[in-house]
């Protein structure tokens, strides 16, 4: 009864989620665009499209997930008040009306709505519902930017075996301490607001377009190539101890925005003369980014909740840990810089960048559902534990994650996405795998 009942439970979730796309993606032609395909070809169903987590719900694997969801984020003290996850999934239905509520974009029509993708608008002028399907179309569809994607699962990846102890983790110890710290950071207190996380995004994508911001791209690129670099980040280089004292000498000096307290906390750093050299475009782009007020206030309020949050510093310890002791390729600057800079030679229109700042936006003006955001990121990475439960959210919900990631939840969700969008029209498709 109980395995029936999980069943319809997520099956419901299964099908708000194919809604959800379809209604964000283009199921009416009053909303999306209409590109030239070949004649339909029926849809695989969502079991076959994704059998792995088909088969992790039928199997009572995301039991205590689906409890956490149940009782912790689907409950409010209040008869009156919504549940905290009703005003995020409104935010994204809200969001993705208001996009599609627009007039067709120049080159478009109201039959068409989106111009054709040989020849699209500016982006100033491109409809945001457009422009994300033409950014699905070319880097997931076309393959162009799975290469990417395909760090981005090992990542996630790593640092859920690595929290939970399980999977991949080297040491096979749990650090429930960074999703403590974690949950910390989504607060919504004094010290912590998921809004100056929103004005970081959107002030570093409108950075990103300006001449010193493309700069400062450009000039990371560069540093990745460096075997200074490389070489001082290796185990036997720098030790734990030795990363925590960087990251703790260099964020107060840009906390303060003073350019000259950022030199002199760089010239004092244990570094070779040769690594120094290299930095030293970047500590000059990093100058300007102090002298930058709409860009250094929302960076200050950002560490400044990291620090109040993670007074140990067990997130800097996670990321030496996964990227210089372990090693893990992922993590590493060398292969970090490359699929960046492959991404860029992709998206070389920005749309990435645009529809990151246009959504950061759009979600920016509802307070209420940034509150609700936050509670819920901070309900579901919770180390305490609830009245009635044995164990603490975290432990409950993380390893269900966690073993759905290493069972290709990411791979399988994106070729569902690319199939819903593009795959029921024939053609290929490099994000699904061949079965």
């Amino acid at each position: 009864m109980a395995r029936a009942s999980a069943q319809r439970w997520w099956a419901g979730l299964g099908a708000f989620v194919v809604g959800l796309v379809l209604g964000a993606c283009g199921a009416d032609k009053e909303v999306a665009p209409e590109p030239a395909a070949p004649a339909m070809q029926q849809c695989r169903r969502f079991e076959q499209l994704m059998p792995r987590f088909v088969n992790a719900i039928s199997t009572g694997k995301t039991q205590n997930l689906k409890n956490v969801v149940e009782n912790q984020l689907l409950k409010t003290s209040r008869d009156d008040e919504p549940p905290p996850i009703n005003d995020v999934l409104r935010i994204i239905f809200a969001t993705l009306n208001a996009l599609a509520s627009k007039p067709p974009e120049p080159g478009g029509s109201k039959e068409s709505y989106c111009a054709p993708a040989s020849t699209p608008p500016p982006l100033n002028l491109a409809n945001e519902v457009c422009e994300m399907r033409r950014a699905i179309d070319s880097l997931v569809h076309q393959g162009k930017g799975l290469e990417a994607i395909a760090v981005v699962e090992p990542q996630l990846q790593g640092i859920m075996d690595y929290m939970t102890g399980t999977g991949t983790s080297v040491d096979k110890q749990p650090h429930y301490e960074v999703a403590a710290a974690f949950s910390n950071l989504c607060s919504n207190n004094a010290q912590c607001q998921l809004s100056n996380g929103l004005d970081l995004i959107i002030a570093f994508t409108d950075y990103a377009n300006t001449t010193p911001g493309r700069k400062l791209v450009a000039d990371i690129n560069t540093l990745g190539t460096k075997t200074s670099l490389t070489a001082f980040l290796a185990p036997q280089n720098l030790s734990e101890d030795g990363f925590v004292s960087i990251s703790r000498a260099l964020i107060p000096a840009v906390q303060g925005a003073d350019p000259q307290a950022l030199q002199n906390a760089f010239d004092q750093l244990p570094l070779s003369a040769e690594l120094k050299m290299d930095l030293r475009p970047i500590v000059e782009d990093l100058k300007l980014i102090l002298q930058t007020p709409s860009l250094i206030e929302p960076t200050r309020k950002a560490l400044n909740c990291i620090t109040v949050s993670d007074r140990n510093s067990d997130i800097v310890r996670m990321l030496y840990r996964l990227a210089i002791r372990d090693m893990r390729a992922e993590f590493g600057v060398t292969r970090l810089s490359q699929v960046f800079k492959q991404l860029q030679d992709v998206d070389q229109r920005g749309s990435l960048i645009f529809l990151a700042n246009t959504l950061a936006k759009a979600v920016r003006g509802d307070e209420a559902a940034i509150a609700a955001a936050a509670s819920t990121c901070k309900t579901l990475l919770s180390t305490s534990v609830p009245s009635g439960q044995s164990q603490s959210n975290a432990q409950l919900a993380l390893p269900v994650v966690a073993d759905m990631l290493r069972n290709g939840l990411v791979q399988e969700a994106i070729c569902a996405i690319d199939t819903l969008l593009f795959g029921c029209s024939g053609g290929t498709q490099p994000a699904c795998p061949v079965r």
